[in-house]
Order: structure tokens, then C-alpha cells, then sequence
């Protein structure tokens, strides 16, 4: 807490409740509260672990309403009442605006990064709560007003430094959304598609993605996700998709009856998403899991065989 961090690097750990609290039970202003960063003197948040480990409180589904706003929180205030969970609001003063982060942490379960930047995508929320107290870990989840942008900014296009695509990376945001990360397991981003045929689409493979349709011959299931062109995981690499690491990569999900769009990250190239970040800076590997809009149901079909993928078995 001696470090010297310019406001503008700051990431401000608000939860409520804390030191100079009002008597209606708010902080008034939400302290800097956290530990130097290993880049730069950023300040990452006291959440970046699950917070029992580093002595903060936990806070209730209520207090992180209050905190936040979120509508998700109130939407699945039941299951995020599990004792296994902790929770706790983080806010990063970025370079260009701030954000409000969600975390949900197993305190009793180490697992992977469970990352959900599109405020709008309910079903990608209720599969990463549920994909958190499943296979543990933490969950960060960006707060904007129910929007997939925030202040004309795509949280999913700002992972890294410098320029890229048609913007600029927030290296204080990306710091606050990976920190503490445990590199044993991997990156999960759990998205929906606002309707179906949206914008990510197996027919329509964007720049550099390659598309991999489910074996015809994978056995379907009750818990099997949907075969359409909107329900697919997305890996990412340096390597093309025709490594021999890749190919088995794909031909391991398409045989279950998944749909692969693998994207091949170039140096110089990246578009800010979580996944390129991943791949150029060396971060463990990055899954995203992309449904239609509503489908809960194939959201978690899907986390179940990335999980049993990364052989990480359910509590």
C-alpha cells in the first residue's frame, strides 16, 4: 500500500459496509484497497483471490446489489446465497472510464477464470454461476446497465496495451479482470448471442477463424448443446488450426457433437478480445463458449465438456 499509483491507474475495491461507512450502511467513497501489481505499479484489486485468503470479508447478494446495481445479482439471488461463494464489487478507474466489476469467488474450490464481459448475455451469466460453483474458480462479470457496451466501449475489445483493431487496450482493466490468476487451469469466456444468427455465426466465420462442424455421427443427448450455427466453442492459438495440437483439440469436441470456430492469433495483430490477449501474452488457455441468446441449457452443456476437456471434474 506504500507504492505511489497515479488516480488513473487505480482500481478501487468498493463493497460497502467498510471504514467510513454512512449510517445507511454505503462507503460514501469507496477506499483504494489492494497491493502493488507486478507491471507498472497497478494496484489490482483485494478480490483477486478468493478474498477469505487475503482476510476480506465476504460480501451478501444484497450488499452487492446495493453496491453495483446489477440486475443478474437480484435475477439469481438464490443461487449466489451458496456459503461455497464469496462476492465482492471491484471498481477500476481506467485509462479513458471506469469500470464495475462483479466477482464471484469458490472460496472452497480453486478452478479456472470464469469471464463474462457482455452485461446483456443473461444466459452466459446463469451458465457462469452455475460453471463457478461447479468446477470453482473465479467468476468476473462487467456491470453495464444490462448493455453489451459500456460508454460506446466493447468490454471485450480493450484486453492488453496499446492499439489495436479500431481502439485502444486498458491495461488497468485488463489487470483487474485477470488478477490473481491461476495459471494451472484455463480462461473461460461465456458468451450469448443477442438473437439467433447474431453476430458470431459458424456460416459466417469472421477474419481469421476457421469453422469445424459437429461430427454427424457424434451420438446426441439429453444434455447435449444445439448443433445450429450459433452454438460453438471458439479456441485460439498461434498455431493454425492444422497443428497437431489444434487438430486434436477440434476433433476431441466435434466427435461429442460440439461446433469448433478455431481463430488463429497473429503477433501485431491483435483485436483486443480476451482471447487474442491470452494467446499473445502467454496466459493459459483461453475456451470461449457461445450460445443463442436464452440458451442456458447449451451454455452449460457446453462449460460441462470444456471442463471434462481440461479434465477438471464437478464438485
Amino acid at each position: 500500500m506504500s507504492a505511489v499509483v497515479p488516480p488513473f491507474r487505480r482500481i478501487l475495491f468498493t463493497l460497502g459496509l467498510l471504514a467510513g461507512a454512512t449510517s445507511s450502511g454505503l462507503a460514501m467513497e469507496p477506499p483504494v484497497l489492494g497491493r502493488p501489481g507486478p507491471e507498472r505499479g497497478i494496484v489490482v484489486p483485494a478480490m483477486d483471490r478468493p478474498p477469505p485468503a487475503l482476510g476480506t470479508a465476504c460480501r451478501s447478494p444484497a450488499e452487492v446489489m446495493a453496491a453495483a446495481g446489477d440486475r443478474d445479482v437480484r435475477r439469481l439471488v438464490d443461487a449466489l446465497g451458496d456459503p461455497a461463494l464469496c462476492l465482492g464489487v471491484v471498481r477500476v478507474e481506467g485509462d479513458a472510464r471506469s469500470w464495475t466489476l462483479v466477482f464471484v469467488a469458490n472460496r472452497d474450490r480453486p478452478g479456472p477464470r470464469w469471464v463474462l464481459p457482455h452485461d446483456n448475455e443473461q444466459a452466459a451469466f446463469d451458465a457462469g454461476i452455475s460453471a463457478v460453483r461447479r468446477y470453482g474458480g473465479v467468476l468476473v462479470a462487467v456491470e453495464a446497465g444490462e448493455s453489451r457496451m459500456w460508454r460506446g466501449v466493447d468490454p471485450n475489445r480493450i484486453f492488453g496495451e496499446g492499439a489495436c483493431g479500431a481502439g485502444r487496450a486498458d491495461p488497468a482493466y485488463t489487470a483487474a479482470v485477470l488478477a490473481g490468476l491461476d495459471r494451472r487451469f484455463p480462461l473461460v469466456a461465456v458468451h450469448s448471442n443477442e438473437k439467433r444468427g447474431g453476430t458470431i455465426s459458424l456460416a459466417r466465420p469472421y477474419a481469421g477463424a476457421t469453422a469445424f462442424r459437429a461430427a454427424p455421427s457424434a451420438a446426441p443427448s439429453q444434455t447435449a448443446p444445439r448443433r445450429d450455427d450459433d452454438t460453438m466453442i471458439i479456441l485460439a492459438g498461434r498455431g493454425g488450426p492444422d497443428s497437431a495440437a489444434a487438430r486434436a483439440d477440434i476433433a476431441w469436441f466435434t466427435s461429442r457433437g460440439v461446433n469448433v470456430l478455431y481463430e488463429t492469433v497473429r503477433p501485431g495483430r491483435s483485436d483486443c478480445s480476451l482471447s487474442n490477449h491470452a494467446a499473445l501474452a502467454g496466459l493459459p488457455r483461453t475456451v470461449t463458449v457461445e450460445v443463442a441468446h436464452g440458451d442456458t441449457a447449451s451454455a452449460r452443456a457446453l462449460v460441462d465438456l470444456v471442463m471434462q476437456h481440461a479434465g477438471i471434474p464437478p464438485r
